[in-house]
């Protein structure tokens, strides 16, 4: 990868971005009451066409998919190369391969769970799978997956993905748990999230993945310890490739809350956990202040990238603010749905990274 090969995509990008909400956008929109209101406001903004495709108000989220299938369309349409769109696009192809497994298990439609934002050819890997399971009931609902603008993808590349599939099936055979099935691709997804990285030669982009998965390493150990489950559960759970080593979770799983933190401290992650991980919260709420703290690390990766002057960086951000403020307006809509007091719905919106 040459940065500079970024400089046009990175002039184009910039001026995309003027197009997202800020955080006084989106408190703006919350004093709104009703559902009907905030999506006459939105009408004001890049998501007037999507508005005015729908049939009722409460179709909202076709809004909401619509507009990200555009963002990513955008810079696939700009972008010099693929590889930061495979970094960003593996969330949507992992998503779509924990529904293609659990349609096959459970003979059941799930069609309408599918995201279309990946890239993967899923019709492909459900035959294969399909006909490994020797199922008689195939569903071959699986068109419109993939962007207007078709992605050729390789049989090898699809065969990757496959082997995850085949690997998750494997596992929840062996202990017809459906829980593993997400376990064991998680795994996958984030061993994959680190070499698009590598791919990529972004040493930020490196780092910043390697934390992320220490940051997942530590949320399965709070969970696994909230479930009350064993240490060869987090064994299993636990993903390669982060600046903590595998071995060293296992050595948390006995500590306390703070002699946990305190052990943290030093790591490259203890700045996002410093105030999250308390002995005054039950362990659940350990969880979703460590989800906070997730965002936290996101949130941080943006900034640094709003530094950048041209770079697969500046496209990354772009994409990450956009799905910032499509899950925030997901929020927001479902909140005045549901006529959900206004400082309740404010309290939730993630942080804006605009």
């Amino acid at each position: 990868m040459k940065k500079d090969d970024y400089i046009g995509a990175s002039i184009s990008t910039r001026m995309y971005e003027k197009n997202l909400l800020t955080r006084a956008d989106l408190e703006r929109l919350n004093d709104y009451d009703s559902l009907r209101d905030v999506l006459n406001q939105l009408n004001d903004t890049i998501y007037r066409e999507s508005i005015n495709n729908l049939s009722r108000p409460e179709e909202y989220e076709n809004i909401l998919k619509s507009e990200l299938r555009r963002s990513y369309e955008v810079i696939r349409d700009i972008a010099p190369d693929k590889d930061i769109l495979n970094y960003m696009q593996e969330k949507y192809n992992f998503h779509n391969l924990k529904v293609l497994i659990k349609e096959i298990i459970q003979d059941k439609d799930y069609s309408n769970l599918y995201l279309d934002m990946g890239d993967i050819d899923l019709s492909y890997i459900k035959k294969n799978l399909i006909k490994e399971e020797d199922k008689s009931n195939i569903f071959d609902n699986i068109e419109g997956l993939k962007s207007k603008k078709e992605v050729e993808i390789s049989k090898n590349v699809n065969d990757i993905y496959l082997s995850f599939a085949k690997d998750a099936m494997d596992k929840f055979k062996e202990t017809n748990n459906p829980q593993d099935i997400d376990i064991s691709l998680d795994k996958s997804y984030y061993e994959r999230l680190l070499e698009d990285a590598k791919n990529l030669g972004l040493e930020s982009l490196i780092d910043f993945t390697k934390e992320r998965i220490d940051l997942m390493n530590l949320k399965s150990l709070l969970r696994i310890k909230s479930q009350e489950e064993s240490i060869e559960k987090l064994d299993e759970a636990l993903i390669d490739g982060g600046f903590i080593e595998k071995e060293k979770f296992k050595e948390y799983f006995d500590f306390d809350i703070n002699t946990l933190q305190a052990s943290l401290s030093s790591q490259r992650i203890g700045k996002y956990i410093k105030d999250v991980l308390t002995d005054k919260d039950k362990l659940d709420n350990n969880i979703l202040n460590l989800e906070k703290a997730i965002d936290a690390h996101m949130a941080d990766f943006t900034r640094d990238s709003k530094m950048v002057t041209f770079g697969p960086e500046v496209l990354m951000n772009y994409i990450i603010s956009k799905e910032a403020e499509v899950k925030n307006l997901r929020i927001l809509l479902v909140s005045k749905q549901n006529k959900l007091p206004k400082e309740f719905t404010l309290e939730k919106l993630r942080k804006s990274y605009v």
